[in-house]
């Protein structure tokens, strides 16, 4: 089905308000350009397409949406200056201000690095980012100005934007494996002036949108520009949008995200982490874990080493060559792949594991690393996190930060008792520690935060400890015979099958039961595993009525490219006639 366009023009830009609570968003016209498509090598500098220009003063907004109540903000401005509230809204803290302070005491200090073996320090990064804003101010890129970019995660890319944010520009980064009506959603929501794109990726964009300019940015292109003469003294407030982030769309069309500064300020700190501290990245730059290592490595002066696409084969390989001591890793596929006798001998120190804590203790145990969990989504940055599980029988997804509040509601908004499931609900210490709101969405940024909340759709229990326990995602679920059994629940039991990789659990419409459980299981490669098997290894382990009626499984689930499972179209993908049932349940 075609996803409708947007009806924002093509070129328009969107600029933040001083104080950074824009709710609605205001809007000035600007000419589409030409279609142009260049790319950026040694030559230098390219002919600059028609300018954009974004007018009016970033003082004309009208306040945010879910702006917290005054009392609130009273409080908040007396609250003592160590927390993160005040720290985060401190100019200085955003990213483009802590590189260049860097850039100026350690300019020699490993900064940025990629497993194809090219390098950046502190220094040689604030001098890249400059010729890169240089050049895009060349070519008409004003502040509010929106950029789509179609890149690895790279030097390049990050360079890239930080060179937005000193223009004061706004990133929109893209998945590169969008295609048809659903890249089409994303570029006309979006209307950015201009497009940045690896050159294998150039017509694909040319294909989509004609009339887009476009730049191709050859790999290591950092290092052939042109010197910028610009001081760039003038740095993102903590209120500017850096990126719009769309959501992978798992479950319908994709929203963009628009993050200020702020909120990536929020996770500096995550985990206790120094200036030797070397984090691995191979999370692509259009989601939220792919940008967060660069905040948390410049805060202390630590290094990033990226690599273009996750390979569990090569990951831990990696990790051993550049000494990287942290990483956001998926326990579920390194755990897949036979164990070596030197799984335990590398240098991570902390590795972010994910909910299962049944497998992320598996993975400590194996690699000798310790496992922190988090709770954490585009919209809310990362709120909640946890090291130490009181034990393996939940899925644990961590404590509230300093800085914000949480709260666990029923379906009216009414807080239930601790013990009890719920919508959990996530309120900062300040409105700009959360989404400024969805791209050109003004009521669903309204209905997300109502009453200065964020509301999370997600079902959790929060423990009498303080230790939140994630459920599933509201909705994320099947019912059967009136009875709601959680797809995510017997997701995490099928998964800790040896022989399992991952599962998707589906529900199945039925003129009886209302919906049948439809499982599908990824295996491992080679393996022997087959349905009648895996059932019977289900029927110990799970209630009577959560049981599948529907049982396949395959070499590998569809995911989004930040390695969740893809739900949506997978129905329609699975001929049910062909499908194994157990004795006596097909109709």
């Amino acid at each position: 089905m075609r996803v409708a366009p947007s009806a924002s023009t093509p070129g328009r830009c969107c600029v933040r308000s001083e104080s950074g609570r824009s709710g609605s968003t205001s809007w000035s016209s600007s000419e589409s350009s030409p279609a142009t498509t260049e790319s950026v090598r040694a030559h230098g500098r390219s002919p600059a397409p028609a300018a954009h220009h974004c007018a009016g003063s970033r003082a004309n907004h009208p306040p945010r949406a879910g702006r917290l109540p005054k009392y609130d903000e009273e409080r908040l401005r007396l609250s003592a200056a160590s927390t993160l509230a005040s720290k985060v809204t401190d100019p200085a803290s955003v990213l483009p201000a802590q590189l260049r302070s860097r850039a100026a005491s350690e300019p020699n200090r490993p900064f940025l690095q990629e497993v194809s073996g090219a390098r950046a320090t502190y220094g040689e990064t604030w001098e890249g980012v400059r010729n890169w804003a240089e050049y895009l101010r060349d070519l008409g890129v004003r502040p509010g100005a929106r950029v789509a970019t179609l890149l690895p995660p790279s030097i390049d890319a990050a360079m890239i934007w930080l060179a937005l944010g000193c223009l004061r520009a706004v990133e929109v980064p893209v998945n590169p494996e969008l295609k048809g009506a659903f890249l089409e959603h994303v570029l006309d929501d979006a209307a950015p002036i201009l497009c940045l794109a690896r050159p294998e990726f150039v017509d694909h964009l040319r294909n989509a949108r004609p009339a887009l300019a476009v730049r191709a940015v050859e790999r290591g292109a950092w290092q052939t520009l042109s010197t910028a003469t610009m001081a760039f003294d003038a740095l993102p407030m903590p209120a500017d949008i850096a990126c719009v982030i769309y959501t992978s769309g798992s479950t319908g069309p994709a929203k963009g995200v628009m993050l200020d500064w702020a909120q990536f300020a929020t996770m500096a700190d995550r985990i206790p982490l120094g200036p030797d501290d070397v984090t691995y990245n191979c999370h692509p730059m259009f989601h939220v874990t792919g940008r967060s290592p660069l905040v948390s490595m410049c805060a202390t002066g630590g290094r990033v080493v990226f690599r273009e696409r996750f390979s569990a084969g090569a990951a831990m390989d990696d990790i051993r060559e550049f000494g990287c001591t942290t990483a956001t890793l998926i326990a579920s596929l390194l755990l897949a792949r036979p164990p070596r006798a030197d799984d335990a001998d590398n240098p991570l120190r902390s590795v972010f594991a994910g909910h299962n804590v049944a497998l992320a203790a598996e993975f400590a145990q194996r690699f000798g690393v310790k496992c922190y969990d988090l709770y954490g989504s585009t919209e809310v940055g990362f709120p909640l996190v946890l090291s130490e599980p009181p034990d393996l029988a939940h899925t644990w997804c961590g404590r509230v930060r300093e800085g914000y509040r949480a709260r666990v509601v029923d379906e009216n908004g009414r807080p239930v008792a601790d013990g009890m499931p719920g919508e959990l609900w996530i309120r900062p210490g300040d409105r700009l520690m959360i989404m400024v709101g969805y791209l050109n969405q003004p009521e669903a940024t309204e209905r997300a935060l109502a009453g200065g909340w964020y509301h999370t759709g997600d079902i959790v229990i929060k423990h009498v400890d303080g230790t939140f326990e994630f459920l599933h995602r509201a909705g994320d679920t099947v019912r059967r015979l009136g009875e709601n059994i959680s797809a995510t629940a017997i997701e995490a039991v099928i998964d800790e099958h040896p022989e399992v990789v991952a599962s998707a659990v589906l529900g199945v419409p039925d003129s009886v039961a209302g919906h049948e459980v439809l499982v599908a299981a990824e295996v491992v490669e080679s393996s022997a595993l087959n349905e009648p098997a895996l059932y019977d290894w289900m029927t110990s382990r799970l209630p009577k009525h959560a049981l599948p009626k529907y049982l396949t499984l395959t070499d590998a689930l569809p995911r989004t490219p930040t390695n969740k499972i893809l739900k949506a179209g997978l129905l329609d993908s699975i001929e049910l006639n062909s499908v194994w049932s157990p004795p006596g349940r097909r109709s």
